[in-house]
């Protein structure tokens, strides 16, 4: 039967406390790692009743290595290795010994020697009861791609012996795919599933630093699935992932993203079958399918009383109005065209204990649905609990997830706006107009341990699809940002990261105390025309070394005039084909956040090339806030 495993090496931790977090994620089957036998307090028959207990099947037992194409007295040493791992699997319960091709130099390439040396092996494990898998390591010394370990297993021709595929190593090799639906399903011993980023990288180092969960990385896991279950093949598909960022992480924060990146593919999988008129396969447990993404509804600001005015007034000189009061919470709504954001200045409740950990910032954002409910049940499905915070007589229940740094995501019904008119009372216009049209996107910035759970849960959970990741250059380390998007484009989230002590994202971290929202771009039809109103009404924008329009005017034939109007009002430019984009950025909130106001014109990317740009006139402006700290502590 077709079921999701996954390997104790994805897990860091004990043998115990990976084996109650598979269990706990859903799991019903588990591949033992002897290195975690090893650091066992108690005997490997322990390791089979706690599994049974936690209804665990152990379906395999890792790794035999360096086995075949030995030389003569090596070779006895190795099958005599093999009958002491067969004496462990007898007392663990599992039936099937994975052996990985050698990498031993004295090791020999001769398929006829390596398939005997097979042969034999599966008949001492058939005197057992027991299975042989052999497994291609892409950077084996001989046996390198998976049909070469095929034909090692095909003339070994044993009914216990056969190949098994882990798609790192077949897209590390950038082997065909193809050919796997022709197998003989009997002859698959075990499918093991891992994703990757698309690094140029050695297959060691990729494999044991950046292997991911699928859906983490850009390899077309689908498709690699589609063949094996095209063989027939009815086994385990399994989880194998060496990551030293999983193995420093809460083991059951890592099984419940691998469950999470399961159940995303068998679904993705299923899909695929019924377009084509094929039953789905229904691994595991059902889901809801993914409710659809529309917008978003709102965006809500933590601060206190002596804080929000500054906040207000930046928003007034964004346009913004005021037009409602909540009927019961000292909460505040600012309105402009699509764009809603709420100033929460509560001193209990939900938004002050986030304002007491991470200070003024976005404690919540909603998303609108066209069906919240199935999104909501999905999330709950997928192991993300519902939150219903304190409300007042009559108001409106609006259910949450928990998202970044325990934020809040809440799910509303697209077009349902009655819930504004339960909860407030509308002091003016609720249909207030300005420049500004919607919310184009948001940045979060995340720790680089976490960034991987939080593009699992977006994408599963939520339902946004990514872009591929791209690096950028920070004046103090590397930034990286991969952007995830609804559907249709309605909502955009980059998910950014970083390697240095001091690049922007660490420094929001240090300030805010984790991740968050950095970043809040609003789009306008006429940016010049704003910026010039928005610099009148008092809106410190960010400065821009002149530089950088010497630059601007190298690279693109823009008229004179408009670069010196860009130079004038701090506005920056990119090109992509035929289409234009110009944008601006706000002084940073307390180092905290800070607004994007851009104009496209036919561009549909993000700026990524003033990104650079934007992160030096940040740290310059950090800088000479630390500068001027230091002088008043003098003083």
């Amino acid at each position: 039967m077709l079921r999701w495993s996954i390997a104790t090496v994805c897990m860091g931790g004990t043998l115990e406390t990976k084996l109650a977090a598979a269990a706990r994620a859903g799991f019903r089957a588990i591949e033992i790692f002897e290195n975690d036998l090893t650091f066992f307090s108690g005997k490997p028959r322990q390791v089979k009743a706690m599994a049974a207990d936690l209804g665990l099947e152990i379906v395999a037992l890792q790794p035999l290595r360096d086995f075949e194409g030995a030389p003569p007295a090596t070779r006895v040493k190795n099958f005599d290795r093999a009958e002491r791992k067969f004496d462990l699997m007898e007392e663990l319960g599992a039936n099937l010994l994975c052996v990985c091709s050698s990498v031993a130099e004295d090791s020999s390439g001769d398929v006829d020697q390596c398939a005997a040396d097979f042969a034999e092996l599966a008949d001492r494990a058939a005197r057992r009861g027991y299975r042989i898998g052999y497994e291609a390591l892409a950077w084996g010394r001989h046996v390198k791609d998976w049909a070469k370990a095929w034909e090692i297993v095909r003339r070994g021709d044993k009914p216990n012996l056969g190949v098994v595929l882990d798609s790192f190593h077949i897209f590390a090799r950038k082997n065909d795919i193809a050919p796997i639906a022709k197998l003989p399903p009997d002859r698959i011993a075990l499918v093991q599933l891992a994703d990757a980023p698309g690094l140029l990288m050695d297959p060691m180092s990729l494999s044991r630093h950046h292997r991911c969960f699928p859906g983490q990385g850009d390899w077309p896991i689908n498709d690699y699935l589609e063949a094996c279950v095209a063989s027939g093949y009815n086994g385990a598909i399994s989880l194998e992932i060496f990551n030293d960022q999983f193995r420093g992480a809460p083991a059951a924060a890592i099984a419940r993203d691998g469950m999470r990146s399961v159940q995303a593919a068998g679904e993705a999988l299923d899909k695929g079958r019924v377009a084509r008129d094929q039953p789905p396969l229904n691994i595991g447990r059902p889901l809801p399918a993914p409710a659809k993404i529309l917008g978003v509804e709102f965006l809500e600001f933590t601060t206190n009383p002596q804080q929000s005015p500054r906040l207000e007034s930046e928003l007034a000189g964004l346009g913004f109005q005021r037009v409602a009061r909540h009927k019961s919470k000292d909460v505040e709504l600012f309105r402009q065209n699509d764009i809603n954001i709420v100033v929460n200045r509560e001193q209990d409740g939900f938004a002050h204990s986030f304002y007491l950990v991470h200070g003024a910032s976005v404690c919540a954002i909603a998303l609108r649905y066209d069906d919240p409910q199935r999104a909501l049940e999905r999330a709950n499905a997928l192991d993300a609990p519902t939150y219903r915070g304190r409300i007042g007589p009559g108001e409106a229940l609006i259910p949450a997830v928990a998202g970044v740094e325990n934020s809040l995501i809440y799910l509303v019904k697209a077009g349902a706006h009655d819930a504004w008119a339960q909860d407030f009372n509308f002091v003016d216009a609720p249909d207030a107009k300005g420049p500004l049209e919607r919310v184009d996107h948001l940045s979060n910035v995340v720790r680089r341990s976490e960034f991987l759970s939080w593009l699992t849960f977006y994408k599963t959970v939520l339902g946004f699809t990514d872009d591929p990741q791209v690096e950028l250059a920070d004046p103090y380390g590397a930034f990286f940002s991969r952007v995830i998007r609804s559907e249709g484009g309605e909502v955009r989230i980059p998910i950014n990261i970083a390697d240095g002590g001091a690049t922007a994202v660490t420094r929001f971290i240090e300030t805010f105390g984790g991740g968050g929202v950095q970043q809040i771009a609003l789009s306008t039809g006429d940016l010049f025309s704003f910026v010039e109103n928005a610099r009148a009404g008092g809106v410190a924008f960010l400065d821009i070394p002149d530089n950088y329009y010497e630059d601007l005017s190298a690279r693109y034939d823009l008229a004179p005039e408009l670069i010196e109007r860009m130079r004038r009002l701090g506005v920056l430019y990119d090109r992509h084909k035929d289409g234009e984009f110009f944008h601006i950025y706000t002084k940073m909130f307390e180092q905290r956040f800070f607004f994007e106001i851009l104009e496209r014109r036919g561009y549909d990317l993000f700026g990524a090339a003033n990104t650079p740009a934007r992160l030096a006139a940040q740290a310059n402006e950090f800088d000479r806030a630390m500068r001027d700290r230091a002088m008043l502590e003098i003083d």
